[in-house]
């Protein structure tokens, strides 16, 4: 059986190498994620907007905060990108590219994802959540800790939270 860090550097191109242009790659893609959550919040609320979509209004209650800043990214990390994507890319199947930069064991893993979002929030939501879903799988390959893919979830949880438009 491959070790992980094989495995990871067979899903990507930097992989968990310990070379410094890996790392390089990493941390640019960490930086870019990062950035990522204000504005792909702002593309969510313009888009809304042009299409005369509902948004949901979340409360911002001491418990809607740490169920969505801590609580979710935690358990959904650990649930989805720990346990079913890890998984997946243990398979020569998960760890093949559906497209550049994505595996797919991480692809199949955001649909899922997604669905899983179905009972919560809106439908056209729900979809939207492939998209940081993909980002967030791509953070569990490129290194070997969840902690960061956990911190950009609670990032972007909390940049949807703070949405013009929100109470």
């Amino acid at each position: 059986m491959p070790s992980a860090c094989a495995i990871a550097s067979s899903v990507g191109p930097a992989g968990r190498s310990a070379t410094p242009l890996a790392h390089l790659r990493r941390h640019r893609f960490l930086a870019a994620a990062v950035l990522a959550g204000p504005l792909g919040s702002w593309l969510l609320q313009l888009a809304a907007n042009v299409a005369g979509l509902s948004m949901p209004r979340p409360g911002l209650a001491w418990t809607a905060l740490v169920g969505s800043l801590v609580v979710a990214p935690v358990l959904e990390e650990l649930v989805f990108r720990g346990g079913l994507q890890e998984v997946l890319d243990r398979t020569s199947w998960g760890r093949r590219r559906a497209v550049p930069g994505v595996s797919v064991g991480n692809l199949s893993t955001s649909l899922v994802f997604a669905a899983a979002h179905l009972p919560v929030t809106l439908p056209w939501l729900a979809v939207g959540v492939v998209f940081p879903s993909l980002v967030f799988g791509r953070l569990k390959q490129l290194y070997p800790s969840l902690l960061p893919a956990m911190l950009v979830h609670a990032w972007y949880n909390a940049c949807f939270l703070l949405m013009p438009g929100h109470p």
